[in-house]
């Protein structure tokens, strides 16, 4: 996965979902972007070309909710119900699909 197509995703789940698409920082190499949903709650992207990594987390109050992170090829997911566990997963999720969940996650819980 390359730099540029990490953003192009996430400008289209973001437009898609009428979310404020943030670069917080860009390198070569790494890409880390957020997108505001409101004041306490947001997704956070995180990509590491060189280590085959893409970490996706929806964030409200400063804490995980949810969470999806691949590495070097090795996925695991944070669940909702306890985002504090690890559960080894056999693909990567896009961002797409994670934006999703997320969005439907908070309209079924009332955080919207």
């Amino acid at each position: 996965m390359k730099i540029d197509k990490i953003i192009e995703e996430a400008k289209d789940a973001a437009d898609k979902y009428n979310l404020h698409f943030v670069e917080i920082d860009r390198t070569e190499d790494i890409i880390s972007l957020r997108l505001l949903i409101d004041n306490e709650i947001f997704i956070q992207i995180y990509g590491n070309i060189e280590k085959n990594k893409l970490n996706l987390v929806l964030v409200f109050k400063k804490r995980r909710l949810y969470g999806y992170d691949s590495e070097g090829g090795k996925y695991h997911c944070h669940p909702l119900d306890n985002p504090d566990r690890h559960i080894f997963v056999d693909k990567r999720k896009s961002i797409h699909e994670f934006v999703q969940e997320s969005m439907k996650f908070l309209e079924e819980s009332n955080l919207l």
